[in-house]
């Protein structure tokens, strides 16, 4: 499946800083005179929101509902009127707060990986993708700083995300081009070894 090319994906488990450095990366392109779209899974459609209920633990869902939807809401947000590949067509960049690798390595922890893979299958890589790796015990202490934990954020589980996200990207990095960066450093060093991989890119030379 051919990638994405002007889709620029941040992945990490629960308490990498995905969300505060998509929102850095969007602020720099912009500055720098590129048309962004901003976006995140799970989004703020009815699906999406629903998603969030359940991972607030304000509504029960199996983990197969669960998985299911995920695939539903990343294929509206891919395909519909307003959505990523609109965006893309456009000649928007597109900056996405966590992808299908998020449904791969957390749906991944209470079912089969494969599974899980044939269910995201239909979803093309993104042109560049950054993983900002960081030890759990580190999420998990900024983690404490919040007022409540979503469903999948416990020491235990993140482990497993970990793993299974380490799997994962083995696999992506044949088909995309991957990043990996470490979580442990300051936001803004992690923030400028961001923008040096996109700027040395095509998507910042076109």
């Amino acid at each position: 499946m051919v990638p994405l090319d002007n889709l620029i994906v941040l992945e990490g488990i629960d308490g990498a800083g995905t969300t505060t450095q998509a929102r850095l990366l969007t602020q720099r392109l912009k500055q720098n005179s590129r048309t962004v779209w901003a976006t995140s899974e799970p989004t703020g459609s009815p699906i999406g929101r629903l998603i969030r209920e359940i991972l607030r633990s304000d509504l029960e869902a199996d983990p197969e509902t669960i998985a299911h939807l995920f695939a539903a809401d990343r294929s509206h947000h891919l395909r519909g009127s307003d959505g990523i590949i609109a965006h893309l067509s456009a000649g928007d960049i597109v900056v996405c707060d966590r992808y299908k690798y998020s449904s791969l390595a957390y749906q991944s922890v209470d079912m089969p990986m494969e599974v899980i893979t044939a269910l995201n299958a239909r979803f093309p890589d993104p042109g560049l993708l950054f993983f900002v790796d960081l030890p759990v015990e580190t999420g998990a202490q900024r983690l404490s700083r919040r007022s409540s934990l979503e469903i999948f954020e416990y020491d235990e589980f993140q482990h497993k995300v970990r793993s299974n996200y380490l799997r994962v990207l083995d696999k992506a990095s044949t088909t995309t081009r991957l990043h990996v960066l470490d979580g442990t450093q300051t936001v803004e060093a992690i923030a400028e070894k961001i923008w040096n991989y996109v700027k040395d890119s095509s998507i910042f030379k076109e």
